[in-house]
């Protein structure tokens, strides 16, 4: 009986995994946490380079990608993820939803987003790798072959992904969910979509700033006049009595400053529709967040010469160090 020793191994194993974790507990704290936050290492839009999916890419589709199928060593069976989903820690089921929210996200933003409150950074990073080890172990996230800011082999971040299995236990009370599969990413797809979780790890680091809503793609995406709009992230953070509300560009300087102003003219196009008015009051203020101050001040140049660009003041060119104070400077145009 195949499953039903599946599911007894996996019981071993996470009454195993139970009892180092004991002391882990959310409720009980990890290592004495406290409520502090630790320093972070300064991050930039540079250290999100990408990583190349390993493991579940199994055969060539579609335009030369791989497909991503659920494999013998991969699958889960119905009854061993109803099992997880009611043992597992909360804390290892919000770390799940995150890795799914941002499609990809690396051992250092799990442990800044999920860990900071630990009482040492030596601590938070070995209760981080724990629980990733111990998701890995029960097939449901796995690492991509390359990691992020190594320069000899095994040194530098792993990069997590959920596996079909890990897609699918979060998602048990929908009877129609298909089966997931997806295509290897683009080395540009890659650095984008880590960009964007790095954007957002660090928007809930600033302290006295709290994010009360938060969209990645394709949740962020807005329908207007027939047409779509694509934000890469939008967030509405609350300082004191103020609330804000943001759309953000992650600007790699892999298009040219003319494409970055058909976007921009595009958020024109869907502010002067009123959609967004019409649902929240509000537009929100549109950032891009780009490498250096040569190419911040190519895309600030190429707006203000735009003679189609109208509403020139609902966008905001900044840099990656400069997150903290525009936040706290508030949206208002």
């Amino acid at each position: 009986m195949p499953l039903l020793e599946g599911v007894k191994r996996n019981l071993r194993m996470f009454e195993m995994d139970s009892d180092r974790y004991s002391d882990q507990s959310d409720e009980q704290g990890a290592e004495n946490l406290v409520c502090r936050p630790i320093e972070a290492r300064n991050s930039t839009l540079r250290d999100m380079t990408p990583s190349h999916i390993h493991g579940y890419f199994e055969r060539e589709g579609p335009g030369g990608g791989l497909i991503m199928d659920e494999t013998k060593e991969t699958r889960s069976s119905l009854r061993q993820l109803e099992f997880l989903a009611a043992n597992l820690p909360p804390r290892d089921l919000d770390i799940l939803r995150d890795i799914e929210a941002r499609r990809y996200m690396t051992s250092g933003q799990i442990r800044r987003l999920r860990f900071w409150d630990a009482s040492t950074p030596g601590s938070a990073q070995r209760i981080a790798n724990r629980v990733t080890s111990r998701l890995k172990g029960h097939g449901l996230i796995f690492p991509l072959d390359r990691r992020i800011g190594g320069v000899r082999g095994g040194s530098g971040e792993n990069v997590w992904a959920l596996t079909p299995s890990g897609f699918r236990l979060l998602r048990l009370d929908d009877s129609n969910l298909p089966r997931k599969r997806g295509f290897e990413p683009s080395r540009r797809f890659e650095e984008h979509t880590l960009a964007i979780a790095e954007l957002d790890v660090q928007l809930r680091s600033i302290a006295g700033v709290t994010v009360t809503q938060a969209q990645f793609e394709p949740a962020c995406w807005r329908e207007y006049n027939g047409r779509r709009l694509k934000p890469d992230y939008f967030t509405v953070t609350v300082s004191g009595n103020y609330e804000d509300f943001w759309f953000f560009e992650i600007d790699l300087a892999t298009e040219s400053p003319s494409q970055v102003v058909a976007k921009c003219e595009q958020y024109q196009d869907y502010y002067r529709s009123g959609v967004e008015q019409r649902a929240t009051g509000i537009f929100p203020r549109v950032v891009w967040v780009t490498l250096n101050s040569k190419r911040r001040e190519s895309i600030e140049r190429h707006i203000r010469a735009s003679r189609t660009l109208r509403q020139k003041d609902l966008f905001l060119v900044i840099l990656p160090n400069e997150l903290d104070p525009t936040i706290r400077r508030g949206a208002a145009l």
